[in-house]
Order: structure tokens, then sequence, then C-alpha cells
């Protein structure tokens, strides 16, 4: 199994996004001209602090925020002049995995009634849907017999782990995955961005990956995206970025990061490997 993919166009595309919350005097305008895409079995990492416009960015692509200029496309197709069926299309193709996989994961559902959902909205039968189930949970290295189990007898960083199986489950075309890791804590941080790192190898994923920390964004990205004040000041080669940034921001964010440059309070990055 393998996520649906386009070769010949990007993905997602943003020309000129422009967000505007309020009007009038009381008017802030959140994301100011992003230019952007994301080609097929690439990771784009949106990186900026907290306020610089990464959620509005993301809830922009997910269709839960309308931008006050600019177009989105997704597989060529221009966000706003969808149909209400290809927007529901688009819903399920683009699957976002949140920061606190517990808020969403249904309490009263059972990890397997959840991935038949995911599987099938219309015939969610975890018995029906067993052997796919069983490959989703074995893909994310957990034993295929925690389907019988609920949200609360996971730790955190399983919980992300069945989120991730979750949104994988309905073979999307790209998957937004907001700040996936800030909530673990290093150990756990390490083995979600492995878990990832592998999983883009083996079904060739298309991914926006957000988060506020650039070392996290380095592991996991091809291109990278900095965000300041809801503006593009950097994006590129995520080698090429974090090793030469041109921006003073970016160089802000670089020296920040535990054992990198500037930082020497003895605290190290995230071990992945």
């Amino acid at each position: 199994m393998s996520a649906v993919t386009t070769q010949n166009q990007p993905v997602l595309e943003l020309k000129d996004v422009k967000v505007t919350f309020g009007s009038g005097r009381s008017a802030a305008t959140v994301l100011k001209g992003v230019n952007a895409s994301i080609q097929s079995g690439k990771t784009l990492g949106i990186v900026g602090e907290s306020g610089s416009g990464k959620s509005t960015m993301a809830k922009a692509i997910v269709g839960l925020v309308k931008p006050s200029d600019g177009q989105i496309s997704f597989s060529g197709r221009d966000v706003t002049k969808m149909s209400g069926a290809e927007r529901r299309r688009m819903r399920r193709a683009v699957q976002m995995v949140p920061q606190d996989p517990y808020s969403s994961l249904n309490p009263r559902r059972t990890i397997g009634q959840t991935l038949a959902e995911a599987i099938d909205p219309l015939r969610a039968n975890p018995k029906e849907h067993s052997e796919k189930i069983s490959y989703w949970l074995s893909t994310i290295r957990l034993d295929p017999d925690v389907a019988e189990r609920y949200p609360h007898e996971f730790s955190g960083g399983q919980r992300q782990r069945i989120a991730i199986a979750r949104a994988l489950a309905v073979q999307p075309k790209l998957i937004i995955a907001d700040e996936i890791t800030s909530a673990l804590d290093l150990s756990v941080q390490a083995e979600i961005l492995n878990l990832i790192g592998r999983l883009r190898k083996e079904l060739d994923l298309t991914m926006a990956f957000i988060s506020h920390d650039l070392d996290v964004v380095h592991h996991v990205s091809d291109e990278i995206l900095v965000l300041f004040h809801g503006e593009v000041v950097e994006q590129g080669d995520v080698d090429a970025v974090y090793g030469n940034p041109q921006h003073p921001y970016t160089r802000r964010l670089i020296d920040s990061v535990p054992g990198g440059p500037g930082f020497d309070i003895g605290e190290r990055r995230v071990a992945v490997g």
C-alpha cells in the first residue's frame, strides 16, 4: 500500500496567499502573500515561532480558513472553485496529524473502530477491515492486537503513532503534520521522527511538516519555508538553508537549536538516526 501520488504537477501550490481577520481598523493580516509548493513524494518543512502564521497556513490549506487574496491549488485545481463533491474528496485526500492526538481520538471508540472509519467511513466495521487495520498498526510498529484497546490506554507517543496511522489509512495525497512532536519528551520525539523518516521512504509520502523547531524540520524535510510575522523570509533546499541561512531570523532560529551555534548551555539535540 502507498499514498496516492501525482507526478506531473505540484500536489499543493500557494500563490500570493493572504489571510486577513477582521475588518477596518481591527483588521489583522496573518499571511502576507505566501508562495509555496509541494511536489509529489516530497516534504516541505514550515518553520517559525508562535504567531508566525504556521497554523493559519495549515488551516488555509485544508479549507478551515478562507484566503482574502491569492490562490491555493490542490492537484492542479483551484480550491476556491471546487464543487461540493470535489471539496469532500479533497478533505479526505488531505489528512492532518494534530499536535494533541488524544483530543482528536474519540475516547469511546477502540483504535480498530477509529481506523475502520478512516478506511471506509460508510462501512466502518473493524472486523470487515481487520487485515488493513493490522497492516497500518504494524506499519507504525504497534501490535495489531491493540486494535481492541481505547485511546486512554496508550502513552502520548503511542497515541501520536495511532494518529499517524489514521491519517495514512485514508491513503491521502497530502499529510499535514502540525507540531506533532512539540508535546513529547526528547526520547519520544526521536522515535516519532525516525518513524516519519521511515514512512516517507516506504510510502513515498507527500507532507507539509510544521514546527517551531528548525532542527526537527531539518531531519524530516526536503525543502524548508521560514515564516516570520506572516511573510516568507527564506525558502529552499533544507540543507542549503540550514547550512547557510541568508535571513537574520533564520540564523536566529538556528542559533537557538540545542547544540547548534550560539547555544551553549549544554543541552543536546534530538538523537535521530
